[in-house]
């Protein structure tokens, strides 16, 4: 089972280009860049530049575009990178104006607006990527960090590190439907497939909560490794996967026993690491 998971963890995490086969697209913080990678050899195919401190990427549904979200460094960013996989290079960079630190962000099934957290702004911002420009923002009061869309695409939910909470957003009628607290840092979220439930990882309590995707009442929590950070649920809905950054480990829970079953460890080399936020 480990083989599978393991390599169905590598496609989870990372952004999946289409345009020149297997491929992820991965961002380079401190080099403020985008690097297309082989899935086959691990191969660097192409690097293009994004704006200063990019955190998360999206790609659409056609695989031709991903737009990078510049979150910035000492000075707040407030932009998004649109990259063209095809052609390998960086195409448009949209200015998000007052809505300031972009981070969680996914395309709308539409295939030409994405959905973008702004941290500091408190708020979700529709963005249309072909014409370059903010559609419409949704007031949140929150400082929303990743974000998970609904398959149809009507509502979203955003993870708040700094309030310990999470919110349900309605991006039909442009509101904020619940928002609780479930902990003291809650980073990592994801819905099941069937749309019922929503996990999220809380980074500094190492624990899985299990949410009713609809109320947001809470069904579970579940204890993972240390500083989880990154939650996915395989295709089928049989299993999540939980990345924990200073425990070196991804744990494999069974989504239905809301148990892990097995939990895997990553090699270390100490001569390779930085100190970061997140430890050595």
């Amino acid at each position: 089972m480990r083989t599978h998971i393991v390599a169905l963890l590598i496609a989870l995490t990372g952004s999946i280009a289409a345009a020149q086969g297997p491929a992820l697209v991965v961002l380079n913080k401190a080099e403020a860049s985008a690097s297309i990678i082989s899935l086959a050899d691990g191969r660097t195919i192409a690097t293009m530049p994004v704006g200063d401190g990019p955190h998360e990427i999206a790609i659409s549904p056609d695989g031709q575009w991903a737009v990078a979200a510049n979150y910035g460094g000492r000075t707040p960013g407030n932009s998004l990178t649109v990259l063209d996989l095809r052609t390998r290079r960086a195409v448009r960079a949209i200015d998000l104006g007052t809505y300031t630190r972009p981070h969680g962000i996914a395309w709308l099934p539409d295939g030409k607006r994405v959905v973008v957290t702004s941290e500091q702004a408190g708020a979700v911002v529709i963005v249309d990527v072909p014409n370059g420009r903010v559609d419409h923002a949704i007031a949140t009061g929150q400082p929303g960090h990743l974000l998970t869309l609904a398959k149809d695409g009507r509502q979203v939910w955003t993870a708040n590190i700094a309030t310990g909470s999470v919110s349900l957003v309605d991006l039909d009628h442009g509101k904020v439907v619940k928002t609780v607290v479930t902990g003291r840092g809650p980073e990592g979220n994801d819905v099941s497939p069937n749309g019922r439930e929503l996990w999220a990882a809380d980074r500094t309590l190492n624990r899985v909560t299990v949410l009713d995707a609809n109320t947001l009442d809470s069904l579970a929590s579940i204890p993972t490794g240390e500083f989880p950070n990154r939650v996915h649920f395989t295709p089928d809905g049989r299993w999540v996967l939980v990345s924990n950054i200073r425990s070196g480990t991804v744990d494999v829970i069974d989504a239905a026993a809301r148990r892990a079953v097995d939990h895997i460890t990553f090699a270390f080399d100490s001569t390779q690491a930085n100190q970061t936020m997140l430890g050595t």
